[in-house]
Order: C-alpha cells, then sequence, then structure tokens
C-alpha cells in the first residue's frame, strides 16, 4: 500500500512538472542534444531557465539539480557541440549561435542564463550581445573570454589531464579530486559521478581542448553593458585564477552580487547539488 502511494505521489508530481523531452536541434554543420522540462508556459509564469555546462563534463553534470529546477521552472539543458550526445564539429562554429538555436528550439522568448565554468563566460557572451533575451544571470567558476589563464593554472590542468594520453579516465579523476580545487576533499560521491560521466561520454575531455570558447574577441569590455540582476557564485577550495574571475566578474558588471560556497570545488553543481539549485531558485524567482 505504501509502494502505490509513493508511486502515485511520484506520478503526480512528474505530471504537475510536465515531463522531460529529449530532442535534437539541427545548427549550422551539426546537431544539439537539448532536454526540456517543467510546468507548462502560462501568462504569468512559469520563469524560464537555461543550464551551461562547463568545458569537462555534458550536460549530466545537472542530473542531481535538474528535478529540483523543474519543479517550479521550465528549464533547458543541452549537451554543447562535442559533448555528450551532440556530435562533434565538423568545421567551425561559434557556440553563441548554438544557445541560441538551442533557446529557439525550447521556444523562450526569454530566460535566466545559468552558466558554469567555461559555461560561465558563454553566458557573459551570450548576454552581451542579446540583452532584450536574459532575464537574470548566474555564472559560477566563471572562464572569462578575455581572461588570460595563469602558468599556474595551465600547469595545473596539465598534470591532471596527463593520463588522457593513454584514455585513462580513472587517473584523471583522482587528479581531478587530490587537486584540491576541481572537488573539495572528501566528496566521494560527486568524485565517483564524475567518472561515471566522462567514462559515458569519453570524448568530452579531448574535444575540452579544441572547444571555441577562448577564440572569442574578449568580453572584458563589454561586461558593463550587462543590465540583468546577476548572481556570481565561486568555491572557497577553488584555483587562485577563477577567483580572480569571479572578483573581476564582480567588478565588470554593474550591481553584481558575488557569493562564496563554503566545502565546494569548481564543480559544485556535483558536490552541493541541492544548495546550489536553492541559490539558482531563490535568485531567478526575484525576477518576479
Amino acid at each position: 500500500m505504501i509502494g502505490r502511494t509513493m508511486a502515485l505521489a511520484c506520478g503526480l508530481a512528474l505530471a504537475l512538472a510536465g515531463a522531460a523531452r529529449a530532442e535534437m536541434v539541427d545548427v549550422d554543420g551539426g546537431q544539439i542534444y537539448y532536454e526540456t522540462c517543467g510546468p507548462q508556459a502560462s501568462e504569468k509564469g512559469p520563469q524560464a531557465i537555461v543550464l551551461i555546462h562547463d568545458g569537462v563534463i555534458n550536460s549530466a553534470s545537472f542530473d542531481d539539480m535538474w528535478p529540483i529546477l523543474c519543479k517550479d521552472f521550465r528549464v533547458v539543458r543541452y549537451d554543447r557541440r562535442g559533448y555528450g550526445k551532440s556530435p562533434a564539429a565538423k568545421a567551425p562554429y561559434a557556440p553563441q549561435e548554438d544557445l541560441a538555436a538551442v533557446i529557439r528550439a525550447a521556444k523562450f522568448d526569454h530566460a535566466s542564463l545559468v552558466g558554469f565554468s567555461f559555461g560561465g563566460g558563454l553566458a557573459v557572451s551570450y548576454a552581451i550581445r542579446h540583452p532584450e533575451q536574459i532575464d537574470r544571470l548566474v555564472i559560477s567558476g566563471a572562464a572569462l573570454n578575455g581572461f588570460e589563464q595563469t602558468k599556474h593554472f595551465r600547469d595545473h590542468i596539465t598534470r591532471i589531464m596527463a593520463p588522457m594520453i593513454i584514455g585513462n579516465f580513472d587517473a584523471v579523476v583522482d587528479n581531478a579530486a587530490r587537486s584540491g580545487w576541481v572537488m573539495a576533499p572528501g566528496h566521494d560521491a560527486a568524485k565517483a559521478e564524475a567518472l561515471a560521466i566522462l567514462k559515458a561520454s569519453p570524448k568530452d575531455l579531448s574535444h575540452q581542448m579544441r572547444d571555441p570558447i577562448k577564440a572569442w574577441p574578449s568580453d572584458l569590455p563589454r561586461m558593463g553593458e550587462i543590465k540583468a540582476p546577476t548572481l556570481i557564485l565561486i568555491a572557497d577550495h577553488d584555483i587562485a585564477d577563477n577567483q580572480a574571475e569571479s572578483g573581476a566578474a564582480q567588478a565588470l558588471i554593474p550591481g553584481s552580487r558575488r557569493i562564496v560556497v563554503d566545502d565546494a570545488g569548481h564543480l559544485m553543481q556535483l558536490e552541493h547539488p541541492k544548495e546550489v539549485a536553492k541559490l539558482i531558485a531563490d535568485f531567478v524567482r526575484k525576477g518576479r
């Protein structure tokens, strides 16, 4: 009886939230995989959120945040070109145009953008170029376009990625966990989840080095143009480069707010999905 009641409750929750849909959208020279979920649109809501993953692992990194946000918001997540279920690029492309295609396909006239790491840099770039579409902006450990990486950062990445030469994903994730900044110490569940995602989509790591995001013109001179309310998240264990970029973002984006997330590394969405989802939801709701 209890099991049947729980099953009915879960079914009702899914019905109210709206079933998740997985689709492909055609883009110039390829396709993008995306998923949507959440209540149906109405005159006064719900608000829309676009989740943009980082440069290491695909949108599966949002698995634990997804059902939380889908309860109250229309949400889309997608695999950037060459990640997850999106085929690799066969020709030069603009990630901003891919994002625009996903937003159109999801039928969002406007939305809040939520980007992590490289995805945060993309969110900033898109917000500058399409201000009329952006309700709110949330960036976490963002890799700002135009911010030069230090030798310290490059050396760290080289050491972490070295086992990829022989395809040793376990060692890559072990290195990331031991770094103390990709994941804060003690988050074994997050480490296991990251490893599972990478093993399910091994192309993600190899594609990262060919990602065109850092080839864009610098966004730093135009960040003062961003008018959307902006929340900047940074993990207390994150590396100095990312800490510096979060401070720069706060200085450059008018009226932005910066929050340091405790006991977290660069992949805070895996370490603290409930807490991060709540920070996002609370901030987006203020747009009503």
